[in-house]
């Protein structure tokens, strides 16, 4: 921070006590509690439809990520026959258990099978090989990619698919959370800001309605010519237009509010003018951009989203690649048959296989693979340019809170001049040397300083909530 931003901080902290002085509503009665920015943050976390969906999406992720690891599932399946009438009457049955693993693609499994005639004395016909001594059979083998499918197989991408998809979700509830945070304290301060509106607008209806009675007087007696009466009584109606407008302003902004300050119902629940604060206080300082801006573009959730979602392509990326070659398995089994029967199945029998398959083309893994790649890039831009915007977020938020500091400091220093024009000009007018046009005119600059003020004070909350809203992630790690 360069010693003019200390300066001019300095100032603007000096500052405060004249924006307290600056008219208020009504007071506050005093079983009303006054709405506070926490109590808004608060209800819209808890009940905004935003925030809501965003929790479900993400347990949309959760439940897809279940889906995702029940492909490593272990599955039964189990068929049963029974032959009879011909001239073979047959009972079978194959029972197996598959178990996946992620280790390389590999599968490991274990079965039961029995093959008999329904008669033990029947022969059993040589054109089927499931026979099996009378108590059955039992094996246990594995199978293991050598080739495709031993870095990465469909379930394990999945998984791993399903893993970064619910990350992202996770980020994205993060930023929606951050969004609605900046939207919810932008709609509390402008509701503020439109509440002191109405009571600068108050304020100046007073004192034009208080002159008119006075100037009444004074024209009845003799003493002021009836056009200054008339005079009076058309700024009072000018003013009430104006009352009117700020108090269209404040209901407008209240509505707006409602959107974020609801119910335990989850309903909008506008906020009364009664809920108004008694002071507008200032936010503190914002810190360098340029300090910030390293953390932020690691740790906000939008680009953590995205790179989340990122990965969940390069998991495409990977398949497609270990998809590109010939199918090669080997599989090795043993089994054992128990009971009685025919001496050529007893014994213990280990069975190694090869399994060999081939598409001659390689077509579709390699355009799965190019068209991998290519929405990889075209993501990885989208990223980048996510990154940039977020940079000019950071440096237009800084630009916001110095303007916005600015104008305070400049509403501030009028607002002392125009109050001082404006006495000067009422004692002129009580001892004659003006009229009230120009009592009304000064009046009038000094209420659209009023409201300058308070704008550039809203506006230095709004700075305030868009920068924690894009730095926050920086300053909870």
């Amino acid at each position: 921070m360069t010693r003019l931003d200390v300066h001019r901080t300095g100032r603007l902290a000096r500052a405060a006590a004249t924006l307290a002085l600056l008219p208020l509503l009504a007071p506050t009665p005093a079983a009303a509690q006054p709405l506070t920015p926490d109590a808004v943050l608060a209800s819209s976390e808890r009940h905004h439809p935003r925030v809501i969906a965003a929790l479900l999406r993400e347990e949309v992720a959760e439940a897809e990520l279940l889906a995702a690891r029940g492909g490593f599932d272990p599955h039964l399946a189990a068929v049963g026959a029974a032959r009879t009438g011909g001239y073979y009457e047959l009972r079978r049955l194959n029972a197996e258990l598959r178990q996946p693993t992620p280790i390389w693609g590999a599968e490991v499994y274990v079965g039961y099978r029995l093959g008999l005639g329904v008669d033990p004395n029947d022969r059993y016909p040589t054109y089927y090989s499931d026979q099996t001594l009378d108590a059955g059979e039992l094996r246990v083998g594995l199978w293991a990619p050598l080739w495709r499918d031993g870095p990465l197989d469909a379930r394990r991408a999945e998984r791993s698919r399903a893993t970064h998809r619910l990350e992202a979700a996770g980020e994205r509830r993060e930023a929606v959370g951050l969004e609605l945070r900046q939207h919810a304290l932008g709609a509390y301060w402008t509701w503020v800001a439109a509440g002191r509106r109405v009571a600068v607008a108050d304020q100046l209806l007073a004192l034009a309605e208080t002159r008119l009675t006075q100037t009444r007087g004074r024209a009845d007696d003799g003493a002021i010519a009836p056009v200054d009466a008339l005079e009076a009584e058309n700024a009072v109606l000018a003013r009430r237009g104006l009352r009117l407008q700020a108090q269209r302003g404040l209901e407008a902004s209240a509505l707006l509010l409602g959107l974020f300050h609801r119910d335990r119902a989850g309903e909008p629940a506008p906020p009364a003018p009664s809920a108004l604060p008694t002071d507008l206080p200032l936010p503190p300082p914002i810190e360098d951009a340029r300090v910030a801006e390293g953390a932020v573009l690691s740790c906000h959730p939008r680009l953590r989203a995205v790179r989340a979602a990122l990965r969940a392509i390069e998991v495409d990326r990977d398949l497609a690649r270990a998809q590109r070659g010939p199918q090669l398995d080997v599989g090795l089994e043993v089994s054992r048959d128990f009971g009685q029967g025919p001496v050529t199945l007893q014994g213990t029998v280990f069975e190694s296989r090869v399994r060999f398959s081939m598409p001659l083309l390689m077509r579709t893994p390699r355009g799965r693979l190019d068209a991998a790649e290519q929405r990889l890039n075209a993501e990885r831009e989208e990223l980048r340019l996510l990154e940039d915007s977020l940079r000019l977020e950071l440096e237009d938020a800084v630009s916001q809170w110095n303007v916005a500091r600015d104008r305070f400091e400049v509403a501030r220093e009028r607002l002392g001049i125009t109050q001082r024009l404006a006495e000067a000009e009422r004692e002129r007018f009580e001892a004659g040397a003006t009229d009230l046009l120009f009592v009304n005119l000064r009046e009038q600059s000094m209420a659209e300083a009023e409201v300058a003020l308070v704008d550039a004070a809203a506006e230095l909350w709004l700075a305030r909530a868009r920068w924690d809203a894009l730095t926050i992630c920086a300053r909870e790690r």
